[in-house]
């Protein structure tokens, strides 16, 4: 059996930072929406980084958790989860298709940012002489990897993911009103390909191995 040391470790370590990156995915959409003149986000009390108002308590602390020990279990570094999603009108928006994708696009691109400041730290971090087995090199290669799965897999262009709102733009006002109404049954069956043939985990890892080049250094040897 593995070393429950290791569990508890990865929920210290890791479950903090999935959280703060799911709680910075939302604020961003958010804010981009206030920033193009939505005034809901602002209503409800989105416009913040307390993780009260962004977080569900399902898709971000029980799914998380539950990932992270049947990593555990298996050996990898595992999580998953989802938090609420941002309300906006698009009747605020000055133009309603540019900017909802606008707005969708926020939240993996903040992720890839933190992806971005996270490689630089543990750069910056190993050039000073600090352990691979640093716990606080450990968070940070959390930050890469959580960052950038939630960057890839919110960029999955099926509904209600946000890579669908970004997709569903550049088709057009027919074929994107099309995309955005396929079936939630018919959504999960696409996602469950996508990942059961490898072509989530492509994208994860070719955006892993740029991160892990910036960090000059091995991120998997820093998680469990």
């Amino acid at each position: 059996m593995p070393d429950p040391n290791q569990l508890v470790l990865a929920i210290l370590t890791a479950g903090p930072m999935f959280l703060f990156a799911l709680v910075f995915h939302e604020y961003c959409h958010a804010l981009v929406a206030h920033r193009l003149g939505d005034q809901v986000a602002a209503w409800t009390g989105r416009l913040t980084m307390n993780p009260k108002v962004h977080l569900d308590p399902l898709g971000s602390v029980a799914m998380p958790v539950i990932g992270l020990v049947l990593g555990w279990l298996g050996g990898f570094a595992f999580i998953f989860g989802w938090a609420r999603p941002v309300p906006f009108n698009p009747r605020d928006l000055a133009d309603s298709r540019r900017d909802s994708m606008l707005i969708a696009l926020a939240g993996p691109l903040a992720n890839f940012v933190l992806v971005l400041v996270f490689a630089l730290l543990i750069r910056a971090l190993v050039g000073s002489g600090m352990g691979i087995d640093s716990p606080v090199l450990q968070i940070a290669a959390y930050g890469v990897y959580i960052n950038a799965l939630l960057g890839v897999f919110n960029l999955v262009p099926l509904p209600p993911l946000d890579g669908s709102k970004v997709l569903a733009f550049f088709l057009g006002p027919s074929l994107g009103c099309k995309l955005l109404a396929l079936p939630p049954v018919l959504c999960l069956i696409g996602l469950l390909l996508l990942v059961t043939r490898g072509l989530i985990v492509g994208p994860l890892m070719t955006a892993l191995g740029w991160a892990e080049q910036l960090a000059g250094a091995p991120l998997g040897m820093m998680l469990f």
